[in-house]
Formats: structure tokens, C-alpha cells, sequence
């Protein structure tokens, strides 16, 4: 079943499972027991798991209107949510610790308000995953404008995504050696980004017909040549965030991130039927951004949950207050059981849900009252 087969109504159901698998590795990365789908450490979710998100917004390219406009219709749907959020988690990073004791986050002011979001977005902590938003806006932009100018080289998709993937290779190569201060954190982020969103549209444009071979050989291809270049870089994990642990160099990056979309993309067709089915699978899908912005917080929920379990003396008896206030990353788990990870995991993907129902009621409640008094 291909991406056209798969697609309901309007609405691909390939490249919807593709996202949910995505968005579940995300978020299991960050939970401090997670990991629980890498298969050994054969697909370790900092090789590949944003640059698959960048190849399937990829997927979904398209010109809109002018230069102007194409920017702009981008920067409502990304940006704009992006600094809404950074002001609420701003002002409750505050909050909590004025009044809360806690040691999170940096304190509110012009840079961590206005800039922060786009040159580290770090800041806040609670919406960290949200630095990743950026980046990707600026992919998008920069692959929007090599493609008003690819009628030079008579639009050959193959020469645009060979580009992008020189430039991607190039800032690779400027972390491996440590030289990360010649170019902004921004710009490296978006450039390691690049290729991964012009494959998303080379596989739509020329690949994607192509992708017929069967499965299972395909897969065990796909297995072998990841295994062997696990065992020749050791690790080919790198930190996107800060631009750093390129030990693989960019033939490691973007050959095994490669090999991992390719790997995901047949195991998202086979979920595909099964993912249509379900409304939940679906609404996760859906709300990426959502997720991307608010697990985090999800996180620090249900730590909240355990301190009042700790609190009442009801449970919990060795939650750490103090690593609840200053550590990040602090996730409690009841006698160190990894098995605890799951509650973290459910809870990353299903608030944020919540937050998302709430804040589209009030959004469309506002704009309700702003039509209304406009007539």
C-alpha cells in the first residue's frame, strides 16, 4: 500500500503513522528511563528521530504564493504558537520559583522573551522540546527559496536535495571538529535539518513510486547494513540541541538516518490500516506540535502526582523534593524500575492532548468574539 492508497480523503495515513512512531521516540528519549523501542540501541533515537520529523514535513512541501507569503503563512503556523507558548512557560517558570523553590528555567526578560526561543529555546525548560521548532521553520524557508531558484538547473529535484545535502554535510563537519562557534546554533541546527526535509520531498517527487520492493528482505537489508554501521562508528547517536557528539561524521548521519526513515517508512505502511482505526493514534498524530511543546510538563505532572503521594505519606517515600526542584530531567521511579518509564510515556503523549483541546477551544472562542465585534 502506498502513501495514495493509504490516504483518507485528504489525509495520508502513511506519513500519519510515520509521525506517531516519531513523536512516541521523542518523547521516550527524554524520559530519563526510556528507550524502550530502539531495538538494542540497532535504532537509537538521537541517530534519526528529528530528522524524521524534518523528512515528513518534507513530504508535505509546497510553494504558497509569493516569497512574502510563503514566510508568513510558516510563521503563523509555527512561530506564532511557538512565542505564545514561550511566554506562558515563562511567566510559570517564574512562578514556581518565587513561590515554589524551584531552580528551573531561566528568570523572564527581553532575550529569553524575544530571542531565546529562536537562538537557544532551551530557556524555559518545562517547553524544551520546543528549540526544535525554529530549526525547522528555517529548513522550510531555506528549502522554499533554493527551490524558487532551482528552474536554473530546470527544477531536477536531485540537484536541490544534492545541495541541501552538501550544506548538511558541511555543518556536520564543522561540529565533528568542534568548531561550532563559526555559525550559529540556529543556523547548524537548520543545517543538519536540511537534508532530511528535502528527502521528505524527493521521496514524494521521485522515490516514493519506486518503493515497491518486498517486505521482509527489504527490512533485513535495511537491518544488516544498520548493524554494520553500528559496529563501524560505535555510536551513531548525536545531540541536535546542542550540535555536539558527531561522532560518526555526516556519512554516519545521514547514511544511518537514512537507512532509519527508510526502515520506518515501510513499518509505518504495515501500521497504516491499523492507525486509521483509532481515533487516539490519530489525534497523537495530529498534534505533534502540541506534543513536542508540552511533555515536558507532562513530566513534571506526574512527578507532581508522586510528591503529593510523598507528601500525604500514602507512597513515594523516596522521591527526591530536592531533584524535583533542580534537576530537569528528574523522573521518579518507585524502587528504580524502568518499568515506571510507561506512566511517563502515556502521560507525554496524552496531556498534551488535553492542553491542545483547551487552548483550540479558547483560540476559536476569541476569534468567535473578535468576528463578532468586527461586525
Amino acid at each position: 500500500m502506498n502513501g495514495k492508497e493509504a490516504a483518507s480523503g485528504k489525509e495520508n495515513i502513511v506519513m500519519r503513522a510515520l509521525y506517531l512512531m516519531a513523536i512516541v521516540f521523542v518523547v521516550d528519549g527524554h524520559t530519563t528511563l526510556g528507550d524502550m523501542f530502539d531495538m538494542s540501541s540497532l535504532f537509537r533515537y538521537y541517530s534519526f528521530h528529528l530528522m524524521l520529523f524534518a523528512f515528513g514535513a518534507g513530504y508535505f512541501f509546497r510553494i504558497r504564493g509569493s516569497v512574502a507569503q510563503d514566510i508568513l503563512a510558516r510563521a503563523k503556523r509555527l512561530l506564532v504558537p511557538l512565542y505564545v507558548w514561550n511566554l506562558i512557560y515563562g511567566l510559570g517558570a517564574a512562578f514556581l520559583r518565587r513561590f515554589g523553590g524551584f531552580e528551573i528555567g531561566a528568570p523572564v526578560s527581553a532575550y529569553t522573551l524575544l530571542l531565546a526561543p529562536l537562538a537557544d529555546g532551551e530557556h524555559f525548560v518545562w517547553n524544551l522540546g520546543s528549540w526544535f521548532i525554529f530549526p525547522l521553520f528555517l529548513a522550510q524557508v531555506l528549502y522554499m527559496l533554493l527551490r524558487r531558484v532551482a528552474r536554473l538547473w530546470k527544477d531536477r529535484e536531485e540537484i536541490t536535495f544534492s545541495l541541501c545535502l552538501l550544506l548538511g554535510c558541511a555543518a556536520v563537519e564543522i561540529c565533528r571538529a568542534g568548531r561550532q562557534e563559526l555559525l550559529p546554533l540556529f543556523l547548524l541546527r537548520t543545517l543538519i535539518l536540511l537534508p532530511g526535509y528535502a528527502g521528505g520531498v524527493l521521496y514524494r517527487r521521485r522515490l516514493e513510486k519506486h518503493d515497491n520492493l518486498p517486505t521482509v528482505p527489504y527490512l533485513l537489508v535495511i537491518v544488516i547494513l544498520r548493524a554494520l554501521l553500528c559496529v563501524r562508528y560505535e555510536n551513531l547517536a548525536y545531540l541536535l540541541s546542542s550540535c555536539t557528539y558527531f561522532d560518526c561524521g555526516a556519512f554516519g548521519v545521514y547514511f544511518g538516518g537514512a537507512l532509519a526513515i527508510a526502515f520506518y517508512l515501510r513499518i509505518a505502511r504495515l501500521i497504516a490500516p491499523y492507525v486509521a482505526r483509532s481515533r487516539l493514534a490519530l489525534s497523537i498524530s495530529r498534534h505533534t506540535f502540541d506534543i513536542m511543546m508540552h511533555h515536558f510538563m507532562a513530566f513534571f505532572a506526574v512527578n507532581a502526582v508522586f510528591l503529593v503521594f510523598n507528601m500525604l505519606e500514602i507512597g513515594a517515600a523516596d522521591f527526591s523534593v530536592r531533584s524535583f526542584r533542580a534537576a530537569y530531567d528528574y523522573n521518579y521511579a518507585p524502587g528504580g524500575r524502568t518499568e515506571w518509564n510507561v506512566l511517563y510515556l502515556i502521560a507525554g503523549l496524552i496531556l498534551p492532548l488535553a492542553v491542545a483541546f483547551v487552548s483550540e477551544k479558547i483560540r476559536d472562542a476569541f476569534l468567535c468574539a473578535l468576528r463578532r465585534i468586527r461586525k
